[in-house]
């Protein structure tokens, strides 16, 4: 009777792991979400065997983003209509409270070019961990809609340029420039591949210029180039948004010295906009900007000394 008793404690026990499992997964979304009963939950199919190198582990997305936030944010984007004109380029926020405004983004870009294939993220190295100034990783990433995959021959035909730096570690497993973007595009484009690059703050303006003319030799008309970035960071919301003038009158007129140069109480990711003026350069487009969305942090409740704000919207030729 003792050793039923300890096994049907160990059953029990074993029934409760894998019902956490399941939960860990599921139940962190929203039931009522439409977009959440979508979501299949491939994870625990393409879960990493540690017997690989690291290299090979995909990127799980999910420590990026709330999901049941993920299902809500779709909502806000049933408004969002077609952008007039050719979207060539985009910016887009990364810091996940306005997630809304990320649904909307990729809404409003798959409504104007459904035929994308593949996206060139351009994020900040945060954490200026990059083994060079401008780091790529050709390790594919998780979604809760399913695997993406990353160009490798674009990443392996940089890395031969001497362009950038292929990191073999788990910079990118921390990377949220990247990796809360994902589930987004996995969402509108679920056969799009991506070409994650991180850059570092310093880099300096010819440099970028250069790589991003390199970006333009291996992009085809399937091709969409997005600079990921949130706007200020920690002032109050009257300053934040004064300085968010400026930063929307200098993407208008596409200021490269002035984003060159530009720290974090404006844009933290001015070197990825310089990037892009030389993509865009390379390719002979001279587009003008269209905004998409403007909030700030304490539009979400947060404090309201202490902001991020962000500017999403597109370059159209």
């Amino acid at each position: 009777m003792k050793y039923r008793l300890i096994f049907r404690i160990l059953i029990a026990v074993a029934l409760a792991a894998a019902a956490f499992g399941v939960w860990k997964y599921s139940a962190r979304g929203d039931a009522e979400s439409p977009v959440l009963k979508q979501i299949t939950i491939r994870h625990s199919g393409e879960s990493w065997n540690p017997g690989v190198s690291v290299r090979q582990k995909p990127i799980d997305s999910l420590p990026f983003i709330d999901l049941k936030q993920f299902g809500r944010s779709w909502s806000a984007a049933e408004s969002v209509k077609a952008i007039s004109g050719q979207p060539v380029a985009g910016v887009v926020n990364h810091h996940f409270l306005a997630a809304d405004l990320m649904a909307r983004f990729f809404r409003a870009l798959r409504l104007s070019r459904p035929g994308l294939k593949r996206f060139i993220i351009i994020s900040p190295d945060h954490f200026r961990v990059g083994g060079g100034a401008i780091s790529l990783t050709d390790r594919a990433y998780l979604t809760p809609l399913g695997a993406v995959a990353v160009a490798s021959s674009s990443v392996q035909a940089l890395v031969e340029h001497g362009s950038a730096t292929l990191e073999d570690g788990q910079m990118f497993e921390h990377e949220h420039g990247v990796g809360a973007l994902v589930p987004f595009i996995k969402h509108e484009f679920p056969d799009a591949e991506l070409l994650p690059i991180a850059v570092r703050g310093d880099l300096d303006r010819t440099t970028a210029k250069d790589f991003g003319q390199v970006l333009a030799g291996i992009a085809d008309d399937s091709t969409f180039i997005l600079v990921s970035s949130d706007m200020s960071h920690y002032l109050s919301e009257a300053q934040a948004l004064e300085n968010d003038k400026e930063t929307l009158a200098r993407l208008a007129t596409f200021d490269e010295r002035f984003f060159a140069s530009a720290k974090d109480d404006h844009v933290d990711n001015g070197v990825g906009l310089i990037i892009l003026a030389g993509y865009l350069e390379a390719k002979g487009i001279k587009p003008s900007f269209r905004l998409l969305d403007h909030k700030i942090s304490s539009d979400y409740g947060a404090d309201r000394l202490s902001t991020t704000s962000y500017i999403n919207g597109f370059w159209i030729e």
